[in-house]
């Protein structure tokens, strides 16, 4: 079988592209042909297919003029991009791929491509990592003021302008608003046949704004169990891995450590709120909790393997993190807030616990039972990495996922 997989980076930016590269070499393993189309970036892998990737643009880095001076071009790759449609047209042509399965497609890319498959009669697949689909900023999330916000999921795009809800800004609110309404105008997203979706709260959030549910197809995510080897010893520490940002809720986690003194907290990673979390450390007195810093590679495998568990407090809809998926592997339980798609990773009682997002009391409870109760935190480990085997394998993943792909070619 030849799949055409797509994401607008062909090299590791984020989650979206860890599952992107991890799914093609499940499928590479299993004799299929991946074929990728991109855009072109100094950071993407070798690949011979790098003459059809469109283009780079990035907007992060325009000041406001030079996004004003570059506005046709912008609108023309966020809104409908005729350069990818005909470069993944000519792919097409020369390779005949059997499925197209998308990732992030948005604004370097934008959905124009779905045309070209519907003239070659393709069938397509596209995994949501995200809320773009009924959220023109992609988060159902407010940045500047830390709120969730499901104010557009209904269609009523302006309110993401009325919210400067991208970047805190007018002008790129405006784009990805007027982005939206072109797009529900047109019904371009009529063209994917199924819509992937890691988290059942996700599919739920599409549903609800209006897409099929015969549509909307759950499944986990995948990681290379090998990885992230079991390892049930542990130290005296549990962990908190990841950006240091306020949606996490870690602020709220430091709260929960004020009466938990016997229990030690590392936090790992960092980001904009670090400040002031070092800051809320040092008033409350919390000689127990440790910032580490960045730490990534074989140096965050080893610290998450000695850990006794995991929190993922989060204070946003969380869609399916994949420290979860790495935690549960290496036979760390997790404790996590209700927020998203986390309580469908962690199964209360079984594996981890769940609290209520900013809860700071609940959590100290949580912390607590799974600290002081060795038996249970043996108990919660074999049960984590016997999910990761069941649910998050590679080989689990593609049994899955083959099948889905025959089902979709076969009704072409």
């Amino acid at each position: 079988m030849k799949v055409l997989m797509i994401d607008k980076y062909y090299f590791i930016k984020g989650g979206a592209e860890r599952y992107y590269f991890e799914l093609s070499k499940v499928l590479q393993n299993h004799g299929h042909e991946v074929i990728p189309f991109s855009m072109q970036h100094p950071e993407n892998f070798e690949t011979e297919y790098a003459d059809y990737f469109v283009p780079n643009i990035e907007f992060n880095g325009m000041s406001s003029v030079q996004k004003l001076r570059h506005m046709p071009e912008i609108l023309g790759r966020v809104v409908y991009s005729r350069a990818a449609k005909e470069a993944v047209t000519r792919l097409i042509e020369a390779t005949k791929p059997d499925i197209a399965h998308l990732h992030m497609i948005d604004h370097q890319l934008s959905p124009s491509i779905l045309h070209a498959f519907r003239d070659a009669g393709i069938p397509v697949i596209q995994t949501c990592h995200q809320y773009k689909l009924v959220c023109p900023s992609y988060r159902l999330f407010v940045m500047h003021s830390n709120e969730v916000c499901e104010r557009c999921i209904s269609g009523n795009y302006y309110h993401a302008f009325a919210q400067k809800c991208l970047k805190e800004s007018r002008a790129a609110s405006a784009i990805v608003m007027l982005e939206s309404y072109v797009h529900k105008w047109m019904k371009i997203y009529e063209h994917i046949d199924l819509f992937h979706v890691p988290s059942q709260f996700l599919g739920d959030k599409l549903i609800e704004g209006g897409f099929p549910k015969e549509k909307i197809w759950h499944n986990f995510y995948t990681i290379n169990l090998d990885d992230y080897p079991f390892h049930p010893e542990y130290e005296d520490y549990c962990l908190y891995f990841g950006r240091l940002s306020e949606e996490k809720g870690i602020q709220t986690l430091l709260e929960a450590m004020k009466n938990l003194k016997n229990v030690k907290l590392l936090i790992a990673g960092d980001g904009p709120y670090r400040p002031h979390l070092e800051k809320m450390k040092s008033e409350l007195g919390l000689g127990n909790v440790t910032f580490l810093g960045n730490k990534g590679g074989q140096e965050l495998v080893e610290l998450v393997q000695k850990s006794r568990f995991i929190v993922v407090p989060s204070e946003w809809y969380d869609n399916s993190p994949l420290v979860i998926y790495e935690a549960f592997s290496m036979g760390k339980p997790a404790i996590v807030s209700t927020m998203g798609g986390m309580p469908e990773l962690v199964d209360e009682g079984i594996n981890g616990f769940h609290f209520t997002a900013g809860d700071a009391g609940e959590l100290t409870e949580k912390i607590n039972t799974l600290w002081s109760d060795e038996n249970l935190a043996k108990k919660f480990s074999v049960n984590a990495r016997k999910k990761a085997d069941n649910e998050f394998s590679p080989d689990a993943h593609y049994k899955n996922m083959i099948q889905v792909y025959q089902k979709l070619i076969g009704n072409k």
